[in-house]
């Protein structure tokens, strides 16, 4: 909608240059050459629809890298095993990180 309503309006914007530039048979007495009307325009049109048309911002948000969970298994020390090898330590069971 915005689109249209910008284009409607920058092309009735030219018409109405146009339209007064030749209202004066064909020549325009205000000082200028028939090309700034036309340049006018232009200028115009192009700030309008870099104001309309940017793409939207992208807002990233900061990545959290959290540090790694040190990981832990039972030691039987009697032995020498860990848990899923050994089912049992009767001298109890050590928490190791690795």
């Amino acid at each position: 909608m915005k689109k249209l309503l910008i284009c409607l309006l920058t092309g009735v914007m030219l018409a109405g240059m146009a339209s007064s530039a030749s209202a004066h048979g064909g020549r325009w007495h205000g000082g200028y050459g028939g090309w700034a009307p036309f340049a006018v325009g232009a200028v115009a049109g192009v700030a309008v629809a870099n104001a309309y048309y940017r793409p939207p911002r992208v807002y990233y948000t900061p990545q959290y890298v959290y540090p790694p969970q040190p990981q832990t298994a039972a030691y039987c020390p009697e032995n020498g095993l860990y848990y899923p090898q050994t089912q049992a330590c009767p001298s109890g069971w050590q928490r190791v990180t690795y």
